[in-house]
C-alpha cells in the first residue's frame, strides 16, 4: 500500500502518547466516526515505537503492538486480519520504529493500539506515540 497519496494531515484529537509497562499498555481509542468501513480508505495508521536501551529491553525479550477495534469502545479484539508490529531486544537494546498502515474495511468504529512485552516488571521507561493521519 502507497502513502503517497494520504495529505499526512495530524489531528492532536487522533494521537496517543502512552508509557510502555512490561504488563502492556493500550493508547487512547480513537473514533472513526462511523460503524464499520465506510469512507477509512484515506486514513492512515502511524504507531512509533521509541529506541530502548539494553536496560529497557534485554536480549531476546520482545514489545508487541497490535492493532485493536470496537464496536463500543469498551469491548476490544484484534482486527481481522491482524495488524501487529514487534521491538526485539538485541544485547544493545531495540532501535526506534515507526510503521504505517492503512485500516482494513472491516474496521469497527474505535481503534487503539495494545502493547505486551516480555520485560522484567518495571523495566520499560519509553513511550509509545499512536496516530491517525488524514
Amino acid at each position: 500500500m502507497s502513502f503517497e497519496y494520504n495529505r499526512n494531515q495530524q489531528d492532536d484529537n487522533y494521537s496517543s502518547t502512552v508509557t510502555l509497562l512490561a504488563g502492556g499498555a493500550n493508547t487512547a481509542s480513537f473514533d472513526l466516526e462511523q460503524v464499520t468501513g465506510g469512507d477509512i480508505e484515506k486514513v492512515v495508521f502511524e504507531l512509533a515505537g521509541p529506541a530502548l536501551l539494553d536496560a529497557q529491553l534485554t536480549t531476546g525479550k520482545i514489545v508487541t503492538y497490535a492493532l485493536q477495534d470496537s464496536a463500543d469502545g469498551s469491548s476490544w479484539a484484534a482486527v481481522d486480519p491482524a495488524i501487529s508490529t514487534t521491538q526485539t531486544g538485541t544485547g544493545a537494546g531495540a532501535v526506534a520504529k515507526t510503521v504505517r498502515f492503512r485500516l482494513p474495511a472491516n474496521t469497527r468504529r474505535y481503534v487503539r493500539i495494545a502493547q505486551t512485552a516480555t520485560a522484567t516488571p518495571g523495566t520499560l521507561t519509553a513511550a509509545m506515540v499512536a496516530k491517525l493521519l488524514f
